[in-house]
């Protein structure tokens, strides 16, 4: 008997890509009947990953929100990995000091928008910072006008809070828990499941997957920028459902 193989996909920029996202909800469905697991790993919150997946009719066998931090599998949390409700404040208020168009707490039940400024440069939401709540968080994430301001900025955040782990991804910062990425939440999930890491399978678009892309057998979409191409082990793919199918053919 062949062994459970299991697949994670990013979902922004990465499931359904050139409106195949029929044929790869087909492709997900084969691999699952088959015995094998499928599910999502995503910077998104928990329940902004849960929304969208049910919106989009994809059957998770599990969604890793968060960068890697949180786990959920059939509607239950498998891990939670959750920064000190005191570096909550602090840490927005580096990101005001650093000029950042948002600012978005992430929980497991939600997530707070405490800042935000559009395309115009209009700011849209500005909670008073005597009305912010210090909570324990599982992410927050900023917005910067480019790319090498916000790879300066996690650079200085990992030097003032030496407790986080700051992931640039273009213009956007996920600010996580010491050491979480989505690799490292892919195999804490994998040792829940007893799932060997060469049965692990990724697919992603972009440079917050790179972890994940280096760590395991992976396949970029097409629509990838030529540098995260280059991290795919396997192979460069049109889609995700054709990812699914050549898995199951490996």
């Amino acid at each position: 008997m062949s062994k459970r193989k299991l697949i994670a996909s990013d979902f922004d920029g990465t499931i359904g890509t050139g409106a195949r996202l029929q044929d790869d909800i087909e492709a997900i469905k084969a691999f699952q009947e088959a015995g094998h697991l499928f599910g999502m790993v995503s910077g998104r919150n928990a329940d902004s990953l849960r929304y969208v997946c049910e919106r989009a009719g994809i059957n998770c066998d599990f969604r890793l929100s968060d960068s890697g931090s949180i786990c959920y599998m059939a509607g239950k949390p498998v891990f939670t990995n959750m920064i000190d409700r005191q570096v909550m404040i602090p840490l927005a208020e580096f990101l005001m000091e650093k000029e950042t168009d948002i600012i978005s707490v992430n929980r497991v039940d939600g997530a707070d928008l405490l800042f935000c400024r559009n395309s115009k440069g209009e700011i849209t939401v500005n909670v008073p910072r005597d009305q912010w709540v210090a909570r324990p968080f599982s992410q927050m994430c900023g917005a910067f006008k480019s790319s090498a301001i916000c790879h300066e900025v996690a650079r200085e955040l990992e030097e003032r809070f030496p407790m986080l782990t700051a992931l640039p991804n273009w213009g956007c910062l996920d600010i996580v828990p010491k050491g979480r990425d989505k690799a490292v939440g892919l195999l804490q999930l994998a040792e829940c499941l007893g799932i060997d890491k060469e049965d692990i399978y990724v697919v992603g678009d972009n440079y917050n997957d790179i972890a994940m892309l280096d760590a395991f057998k992976s396949f970029v979409v097409e629509n990838a920028c030529d540098e995260v191409k280059t991290h795919a082990t396997v192979e460069v793919t049109p889609s995700v459902g054709a990812m699914v199918r050549r898995v199951l053919e490996m």
